[in-house]
């Protein structure tokens, strides 16, 4: 049970004050929203399970303490508490990020919503893009750093640190050109 409550305890805490950094002092570059992983695959969303940032490290911390006490005050034995706990934190965790963020998102405005359109949005190649692969790019958006999987139009190679321009957006998926290509083309006589 203390196990639990620590966990709980931890999470309201380090979520509280993220909170307060983030929408009452305005302070969004302290780290909270820095990926933890890059795990590729369109098919089945199972990076959607597992938390994105410390901030829904933070809310799968919450959720599993939570669901943790309640499984004790039932008397569920600690094997089958533990796994259930984190079962339902991950089911959490995949709720926010496809439900509640993106409608909170909208009512908000400033964030970068399914809906905002990002074609000529400027860009910086933070993986590789591949002629005939994808990678990663990332673009600022009132102030604040979203990343994209991305794949390039030409089928040319971006490397990691290039600029880059959006040319369309699907979801989390974007079609690239290479600043310098687009250069190219206007130099042409």
């Amino acid at each position: 049970m203390e196990f639990y409550v620590l966990i709980t305890v931890i999470s309201v805490v380090s979520f509280t004050a993220d909170m307060i950094l983030r929408y009452m002092e305005k302070i969004r570059s302290f780290g909270m929203e820095e990926r933890l992983h890059n795990i590729k695959g369109t098919t089945v969303p199972i990076e959607d399970f597992i938390p994105h940032n410390i901030t829904m490290l933070t809310v799968w911390g919450m959720s599993l303490g939570a669901f943790g006490i309640f499984m004790k005050l039932l008397g569920v034995h600690p094997f089958l508490s533990f796994p259930s706990s984190a079962a339902f934190a991950c089911i959490v965790n995949f709720t926010v990020m496809h439900f509640i963020k993106p409608f909170y998102q909208d009512i908000l405005g400033d964030e970068l919503s399914e809906k905002t359109d990002i074609s000529g949005t400027s860009a910086v190649c933070t993986e590789r893009i591949g002629g005939d692969d994808y990678g990663r790019i990332e673009l600022e958006y009132h102030g604040k750093h979203y990343e994209f999987e991305a794949i390039s139009e030409y089928e040319t190679d971006i490397e990691k640190g290039e600029q880059v321009l959006v040319l369309y957006r699907e979801g989390q998926f974007c079609v690239v050109e290479k600043s310098s290509e687009l250069l190219d083309v206007l130099n042409e006589k």
